[in-house]
């Protein structure tokens, strides 16, 4: 329940992102989204009690934790706000929901975790899915740029602008992101096994990754000039996809320190549904919303439900 709850936070969140980086960027995004983690994760850790409980933690646990927050909040966060900026939140979610595969094979090799062949063709649906989008987007684009074409003759009457997505940047700012939120399901699950800390464990890996954006902030030429020129219009947005990645995230954390990567992230890959519908409600005209683009989605969540229906083999 807490990974499901997790996966409809997370792709509320991705729909609001979206409408924020139409007027914005990704460095701006996280300026705002990782560090507003930090105090949301300290009221929750003191009002859990876990805030007092730091020291049933290990160092090496902590050191998991804190390279777990530097990886998924820096560094994968960022690559994930380009990837979405370039296709959108829905057409970038099935490329990112290889992070689940990625997450299940680092824990069988890593974690000892099992795989059944009932996982492995689960695997194989989401694995397929991003290339049936890709399909979808590229046949948009070619209409796209003939209905230009036709409206750039005289006397056509002027037609809507198109969102185009930039195919190359977005899978490949995707595809990276996503093996880096793959691998950090590993460092959590390895940092909370047999203890039920995960509002801790989620204010350690933000306040890593708050001190580590806040340097390379400091000392990247031009940047902190850069987010200060955010647009006002792009701030409620991403205030409300900080809030609502940090309630997803935490739950996360929550499902991590009780169960194996291999029955959490599968179940938490219901993001992709929940970022279809909150996309259509929140930036129909933002998102590419085919139906092969549907029929990637439902594909990839086929998968996403055989694997987690295999749980009771963990």
């Amino acid at each position: 329940m807490l990974a499901f709850l997790s996966g409809c936070l997370q792709g509320i969140n991705s729909a609001c992102l979206r409408r924020g980086v139409l007027d914005g960027s990704a460095s701006q995004a996280m300026a705002i989204t990782v560090p507003m983690g930090v105090p949301l994760a300290l009221l929750a850790a003191w009002l859990s009690g876990q805030l007092y409980q730091l020291d049933e933690l290990s160092r090496q646990a902590a050191l998991f934790l804190a390279a777990s927050g530097i990886l998924q909040y820096s560094w994968a966060r960022y690559w994930n706000y380009r990837a979405v900026a370039a296709l959108g939140s829905v057409g970038a979610g099935p490329v990112q929901q290889l992070q689940m595969w990625i997450a299940v094979v680092l824990a069988v090799v890593l974690l000892d975790e099992t795989l059944t062949p009932l996982k492995l063709v689960g695997m194989s649906l989401v694995f397929i899915s991003p290339l049936i989008i890709a399909i979808s987007i590229r046949r948009r684009n070619k209409l796209n740029a003939h209905l230009a074409t036709l409206n750039s003759e005289p006397g056509a009457t002027p037609e809507e602008s198109f969102f185009k997505p930039k195919i190359l940047m977005g899978y490949g700012a995707a595809l990276i992101a996503a093996i880096s939120y793959g691998a950090s399901p590993v460092l959590i699950r390895s940092g909370l096994e047999g203890t039920n800390l995960g509002i801790l464990g989620g204010l350690i890996a933000y306040s890593a990754a708050t001190l580590v954006f806040g340097l390379f902030s400091s000392l990247a030429p031009g940047q902190l000039r850069h987010i200060r020129q955010t647009d006002r219009k792009a701030v409620p947005w991403y205030a409300l996809a900080g809030l609502l990645v940090y309630l997803g995230q935490m739950l996360y954390f929550m499902a991590l320190s009780l169960a194996p990567v291999t029955v959490v992230a599968p179940i938490h890959q219901f993001s992709l549904i929940a970022r279809v519908c909150a996309g259509y409600v929140i930036n129909r005209d933002h998102e590419v919303l085919t139906p092969t683009v549907i029929m990637g989605v439902l594909l990839s969540l086929v998968g996403t439900i055989l694997l987690a229906a295999d749980w009771k083999a963990q």
